[in-house]
């Protein structure tokens, strides 16, 4: 009878341990892939055109000659590319989570939760207003180097959006990066170098060199 009430408490004992780090593994692989996927809808925005408009000199001072406004298209390289380069960071941070420990890991994290909300401030801020970033681009300046610029018929993409949209994707993974990072094993053991076994000194005898 003690035997037999036994069994079922054996047999329901669970084995968290193993859960725990196939869990863990998972998080961090979605993480991962977060960061790519962030990284990516920022990079593949920003060669797309953001906004487009037409160009003239303004009509007061040394500018009043002019000719017929010109039709100019700003990709989100031209207007954000503070951008492209926090899409880079995002990147490298796909292997830097793998790659390094808790605390190496919680810096990664909020180097890409800033990049995020970089991005989404950035990118957001032209998607709502674009005209103040299309009077600083060097299209602009190129056009109507004296005087004040006139823009008409000033339209935007959904690019900025899609850029925005992939800030807050890395922005968000950052956060889960710092929350979670001492949770996540570290790099497996079989990437890194071998230790040396005696067998191996002997080989390196049989062979006229020296182990040492």
């Amino acid at each position: 009878m003690t035997a037999s009430a036994d069994l079922p408490e054996s047999g329901a004992r669970p084995v968290p341990a193993a859960h725990s780090a196939s869990g863990a593994r998972r998080e961090r692989g979605l993480a991962m892939v977060a960061c790519l996927v962030g990284s990516a809808l920022v990079l593949f925005s920003a060669s797309a055109t953001w906004v487009s408009a037409r160009v003239q000199a303004g009509t007061g001072g040394q500018a009043s000659a002019v000719a017929a406004p010109l039709p100019v298209k700003w990709s989100g390289g031209s207007l954000a590319p503070a951008a492209t380069a926090l899409a880079l960071l995002g990147l490298a941070a796909t292997v830097a989570i793998i790659a390094t420990r808790r605390v190496g890991r919680t810096l990664v994290g909020l180097l890409v939760a800033g990049a995020g909300v970089a991005i989404l401030l950035v990118a957001g801020g032209i998607a709502l207003d674009p005209m103040a970033a299309v009077r600083g681009t060097d299209e602009v300046r190129a056009l109507v180097p004296i005087g004040d610029p006139t823009i008409l018929d000033l339209s935007r993409t959904m690019a900025p959006w899609l850029a925005s949209f992939g800030g807050l994707v890395l922005a968000i993974t950052g956060v889960v990066v710092v929350a979670r990072a001492g949770t996540w094993p570290a790099m497996s053991g079989r990437y890194q170098a071998r230790a040396a076994a005696p067998a191996d000194a002997w080989d390196a005898i049989e062979r006229g060199q020296d182990p040492t």
